[in-house]
């Protein structure tokens, strides 16, 4: 018994169960290693996508925060609405002329403008990490 284990230890192969035909599959060590090779690559790519991914998010966050303060009607004279009104101007101003957004009071503005550009920067993130996932993946067997 002692010898048929150790001989079952020292098979260089690896048996699991192929899915699609019910049968045991065999994979060679290498073809496993490569597996792992191949997965741990995808993670690093993951991690890239991540770095890409962050700017994108805090201006999402940025954008999302002035188009609720804008309707809350916030005192425009404040410190912190000049540095969030300065810092996201830029990217707004691309979509400025685009349409006409409409004041629900005195002081309120629902900026159609700045949610239509979060929705257009939404979009490019997810098509720059899928262009980095699609370039620098690793594809996985097995």
């Amino acid at each position: 018994m002692a010898q048929k284990l150790n001989n079952q230890e020292s098979h260089w192969h690896e048996t699991t169960l192929d899915l699609d035909a019910g049968r045991p599959l065999e994979l060679d060590s290498r073809d496993k290693g490569e597996g792992i090779t191949a997965a741990n690559h995808n993670f690093s790519v993951a991690r890239i996508g991540d770095i890409v991914y962050m700017p994108f998010i805090v201006l999402e966050v940025l954008l999302a925060i002035r188009v609720v303060l804008s309707i809350l009607g916030v005192n425009a004279e404040n410190p912190f609405i000049n540095l969030l009104y300065g810092v996201t101007a830029p990217f707004v101003s691309l979509f400025a002329g685009l349409l006409q957004n409409p004041v629900l009071n005195t002081t309120s503005v629902l900026e159609i403008t700045t949610l239509i550009a979060m929705a257009v920067y939404g979009i490019a993130a997810w098509l720059i990490g899928r262009l980095i996932w699609m370039m620098l993946s690793s594809p996985r067997y097995g």
